[in-house]
This record gives structure tokens, sequence and C-alpha cells, in this order.
């Protein structure tokens, strides 16, 4: 019994043109995407921790 996956690399053909743009640019709008969810997730959190503790601050420094 043959290996079909050992076939696939038999002969290496070229890719064309059309392909190779399309993966590149699907690659580039999900590098995007992850930028911006990155954005809004990782840095939202950073941003509402600051803004507590900022508030702290405030809220001590006015009962002193």
């Amino acid at each position: 019994m043959d290996n079909p996956f050992k076939k696939i690399e038999q002969p290496p053909k070229e890719v064309p043109e059309e392909l190779k743009k399309k993966v590149m640019d699907d690659v580039s709008s999900y590098l995007l995407f992850m930028e911006v969810a990155t954005l809004f997730s990782s840095n939202f959190t950073e941003a509402v921790e600051s803004f507590f503790k900022k508030r702290d601050k405030k809220k001590n420094n006015l009962n002193e």
C-alpha cells in the first residue's frame, strides 16, 4: 500500500503568482486584525487598571 503523503511533493510544482499574492494578502490581513485586537484587549485592561489606580490616589489625597 502506497503512502499518499509521499506523493504530495513529487514532482515539485511552482505555485501561481496569483495564489502567492492572495496568501500574502490574507496573512497581512490576519496580522492587522491581531494587532487591532491586541490594542483593544490587553491595552484596554491596562488602561482600566491605570484609571482605578489614579482614582484611588486622588481619593486618598482628598481624605488626608
